[in-house]
């Protein structure tokens, strides 16, 4: 590790004895910091990069979009953060040749194979405890009437308690078709109550059923997302300004942009999306480090994409990078970075 500053220097025209600016956004696992230090797969390829040409530089942290501008506005030389090589980009700044394939990879929340708290929840959607509360209301309603027009026969006591309860019993076992038959109307009038209480009970009661059913499988789909297939009209977090959103938006996918990929990972982590999707590296990085056990990573690659990095237009360093990122490449530099922080090829 070369440190946040190298002072190293070089005869070429573009560096005179000055010290390059190098722009940098925390992203794992390309640029993160440690103990002080910036580490990454990112950090370690361009140290190489720089120890290769002899340039002096130091780091200069920023977001997204404070790399863009500073490149722009001549603040910065070099940026790099697994930042994705687009023609809108290529508009405002020039990149290198791609140093790294990717793409971009689902990420949900572990789940074991049945959950009770997970399928109580399902009881608890707000249609469902109104569908409940419309059936409550329908019983208690129908029940009083049937125990005025009832109430004195031998079924139907003539107090309050218990005969409101034989009421609700007789109005339950009507509006579910059970039919036990132990409670019969015996007057006209409630013969006419107990038609009612079929007609539209037993509508509402189906209502209640297809509700809870619904609500059942809503739970169930949020937790069956296996490929990029599955986004639509699921409500996934991803960093706002980032390929990620417009890939998401074809998808039809409901984005909810965050400012960072670590505000998007506790969106995720208490349970307010359904999704998060991301660069390839950062996702996999994270699922198997600070997220393992809690998250999962599901489906193939999506919206392949490249890396490289980023220089003000016009920039003569850039010529110098993609040279000595062939000469790492061919010497096997790259392969055993690129070994380190993502495994063989």
């Amino acid at each position: 590790m070369l440190g946040v500053l190298i002072l190293v220097f070089t005869h070429d025209a573009w560096a005179k004895n000055n010290v390059l600016v190098v722009g940098v956004e925390v992203t794992a696992p390309c640029v993160m910091r440690e103990n002080g230090n910036y580490t990454g797969f990112d950090i370690e390829l361009w140290e190489e990069i720089a120890k290769e040409l002899g340039l002096a530089f130091a780091y200069r942290e920023t977001d997204l979009k404070g790399i863009f501008t500073d490149l722009v506005e001549g603040k910065a030389d070099i940026a790099f953060s697994c930042i994705t090589v687009t023609n809108e980009r290529e508009k405002i700044v020039d990149f290198s040749h791609h140093y790294l394939d990717s793409g971009l990879r689902i990420m949900v929340l572990s789940r074991p194979t049945f959950s009770l708290v997970e399928s109580l929840k399902s009881f608890f959607s707000p249609i469902v405890v109104k569908s409940l509360a419309y059936i409550g209301l329908f019983i208690i309603i129908c029940g009083h009437v049937f125990w005025w027009l009832e109430r004195g026969h031998k079924l139907i006591n003539t107090n309050y308690l218990p005969g409101i309860f034989q009421a609700y019993w007789y109005v339950m076992v009507t509006m579910t078709t059970v039919g036990y038959g132990d409670i019969v109307p015996r007057k006209w009038a409630g013969r006419l109550m107990a038609f009612l209480v079929m007609i539209i009970g037993i509508g509402f009661f189906g209502w209640a059923i297809a509700q809870m059913s619904s609500a059942i499988t809503l739970q169930k789909l949020h937790s069956d997302i296996t490929d990029h297939r599955d986004l639509r009209n699921r409500s996934i977090a991803t960093v706002e300004g980032t390929t990620s959103v417009p890939a998401l938006e074809k998808l039809g996918a409901h984005v909810v942009p965050e400012k960072s990929i670590d505000q998007a990972y506790q969106k995720l982590l208490k349970r307010e999306v359904d999704g998060l999707v991301f660069d390839a590296p950062t996702v996999l990085y994270y699922a198997n480090k600070k997220g393992a056990g809690s998250v999962t990573v599901v489906g193939p690659l999506f919206d392949i994409q490249y890396y490289g990095f980023l220089f003000p237009q016009g920039s003569e360093l850039r010529e110098s990078v993609n040279r000595a990122l062939l000469k790492l490449r061919q010497n096997g530099i790259y392969d055993e970075l690129h070994g380190k922080w993502f495994g063989s090829n």
